[in-house]
């Protein structure tokens, strides 16, 4: 009998590098910076909003330190190749279908926005998803994300379907990276 495995054949690499970013796995000495970020509203406009504790960031990179641990899944710190600074995050997590066919998410800081930095880091992700064994992933974003929508369209990822709750319509996408 052949079991499927939880996690990627193979895990992602803690590290990836694009024309203009250092992506690195968060560890606890992003916390400081990662925080200014999640605290900024104009910058976390997902999920609940704005974290107001740091224990609240500390708790969320040890969250993704976990899923790396347990699912081959990383979530990066975007670094600017050429300064250093900390222009936002994107990964893989487990999401509403499992570690087997994971989602991507990004956040770029607001002042930064509209440079292609979510759509160069998603790539790469998505790439190295690729190398990891990976055969597809999701994106969930609100009808009313224009950017992230035209982000992951860009990126290959379809509408497979749609849902309602109590904050509207949810659109999920979906990609199969093995045909990328």
């Amino acid at each position: 009998m052949t079991t499927m495995s939880s996690t990627p054949r193979a895990a992602m690499s803690p590290s990836l590098r694009t024309p203009r970013l250092n992506l690195h796995t968060f560890t606890a000495d992003d916390t400081g910076e990662l925080h200014a970020l999640f605290a900024d509203p104009e910058t976390n406009t997902v999920g609940a909003g704005p974290f107001a504790a740091r224990r609240a960031t500390e708790r969320w990179i040890a969250h993704r330190v976990a899923a790396e641990r347990d699912h081959g899944l990383c979530w990066y710190a975007l670094r600017c190749s050429r300064t250093g600074l900390l222009i936002g995050n994107c990964g893989m997590f487990k999401g509403r279908t499992g570690a087997e066919e994971p989602e991507i998410g990004y956040m770029i800081r607001a002042a930064q926005r509209g440079r292609g930095y979510a759509a160069e880091a998603a790539a790469a992700v998505l790439q190295e998803g690729r190398a990891a064994g990976l055969r597809r992933v999701w994106a969930t974003i609100r009808q009313h994300n224009i950017a992230s929508r035209h982000i992951v369209t860009r990126l290959g990822m379809h509408v497979d379907h749609t849902e309602n709750d109590e904050k509207g319509e949810l659109l999920f996408y979906l990609i199969d990276v093995r045909t990328r």
